[in-house]
């Protein structure tokens, strides 16, 4: 049988997570993971397909991969699996699909060579994978549920992850202990919207209850709550609010407004006004002194004419987002706003740019009044862009400039300059 895996992973932070759910179920099983493709009887690619710039990619690696493995199982998981299962066919004919509800069973995949797309007898929800594999260094995705209530006309990841499916929370609360035991300093929870965590479960809204059982869990590590829809946040508002105050969760909220016009927001059928993002926006702030939000803009949804986007320019310099994340619209197959009539892609362009501009700026002027001060931080260890990472009391990004005494530690640092997207320092005392 054959032994040895290499698994790609492209995407969000679910996607990661569910990776090491699938390597948690292949090493139990006793098979080997190996970083060399040339040395796998097994390739797994966990793929995303939520723009159309995504696809391109994962269907250029794909027929790489078929040609660089046709004497190998290529195993073909993620969401664009299950949302274009044809389309992988098509680029990779010889390909095993996996959806993101099955990838507890990829074993099955593996050994019997079985596409694995309806809705599993068990859910993945019960299980929790390895905390030896999960940890990245200083941190971990802990997965909390999958799916959401939305069904927004750009979305194809909805029909990937289609049902709010919660993890129960006895689980949730043993696999971070287990996490923290094994010296994770940063916890992520992650959702496509944890704030409609347990819905499914009782019938309301458990994520405020969920913090408050993480917090009681002794040691050193800092909680980051992942993305949540505005309309789903307000019933809870309050009660996170009140929970993000607690000194072991990072100061931050996700909340993805989209767009700054009305208009544009019911075209994208999101259930909720402008006027409720500055409600959120205005009631956070006004409770937790230094708190970061940070948002999600698509440019040139259909139905954005110029006053719309000026809506959003408004909007952004109004409420001066620590952190956002832009993205110009593009055509996903299956969604309604694919058939509507689109925004030309050089008005895109120009918008994007418009709009990045005022973002660099106000993230500048909001990270240099950092500069010269002093502040603890929590060193995660070595990041994604090189350097050491550190982490505020706000999430906000430190880049040490020289190497840290420890890692995985609290210490005092004196920033010394910033970016737009971070700050810089050095370790002091």
């Amino acid at each position: 049988m054959a032994r040895r895996v290499y698994i790609e992973t492209y995407g969000c932070s679910l996607n990661h997570a569910d990776t090491a759910l699938m390597k948690t179920v292949l090493v139990r099983r006793g098979y080997e993971l190996v970083n060399d493709l040339d040395k796998a009887d097994v390739v797994i690619v966990n793929t995303c397909t939520v723009r159309l710039d995504t696809e391109e990619r994962m269907k250029k690696r794909l027929k790489r991969l078929q040609k660089m493995v046709a004497d190998k199982r290529l195993v073909v998981a993620g969401c664009l699996a299950a949302a274009q299962p044809f389309l992988v066919k098509k680029v990779a004919p010889n390909a095993v699909l996996v959806s993101p509800q099955n990838v507890h069973m990829v074993h099955m995949a593996v050994e019997e060579g079985c596409d694995l797309l309806g809705e599993p007898k068990t859910p993945k929800t019960v299980f929790v994978p390895d905390a030896g594999i999960a940890l990245r260094g200083g941190y971990a995705e802990v997965p909390i549920v999958d799916g959401c209530l939305g069904n927004c006309s750009f979305c194809i990841t909805k029909l990937a992850r289609r049902h709010v499916d919660s993890r129960p929370m006895e689980k949730i609360v043993e696999y971070v202990a287990s996490l923290v035991r094994r010296g994770v300093v940063e916890i992520r929870l992650t959702g496509q919207d944890t704030a409609v965590y347990g819905i499914d479960l009782v019938g309301r809204r458990l994520l405020p209850e969920l913090l408050q059982r993480i917090t009681e869990i002794p040691g050193n590590f800092m909680v980051r709550i992942g993305m949540m829809s505005p309309d789903q946040l307000l019933p809870i508002l309050d009660e996170v609010v009140e929970a993000i105050k607690h000194p072991k969760i990072y100061k931050f909220l996700h909340i993805p407004v989209q767009s700054g016009s009305n208009k544009v927001l019911k075209v994208m059928n999101r259930r909720y006004s402008v006027e409720d993002i500055y409600e959120i926006v205005k009631t956070v702030r006004s409770k937790v002194p230094g708190v970061t939000i940070a948002t999600d803009i698509i440019v040139g949804h259909p139905g954005e004419e110029e006053e719309d986007f000026e809506a959003t320019l408004e909007m952004v310099k109004n409420l001066r987002f620590e952190r956002v994340h832009v993205a110009q619209y593009t055509p996903r197959p299956r969604t309604l706003a694919a058939v509507l009539e689109q925004v030309p892609d050089p008005v895109k362009k120009i918008r994007s740019k418009k709009l990045m501009a005022l973002i660099e700026r106000i993230g500048y002027e909001e990270h240099n009044r950092y500069v010269g001060t002093r502040a603890r931080a929590l060193i995660i260890g070595l990041g994604e862009r090189g350097g050491y990472e550190a982490r505020l009391y706000n999430y906000i990004p430190v880049v040490l400039t020289k190497t840290p005494p420890c890692t995985r530690c609290w210490a005092d640092i004196e920033i010394t300059s910033s970016t737009w997207y971070d700050v810089r320092g050095v370790v002091i005392g």
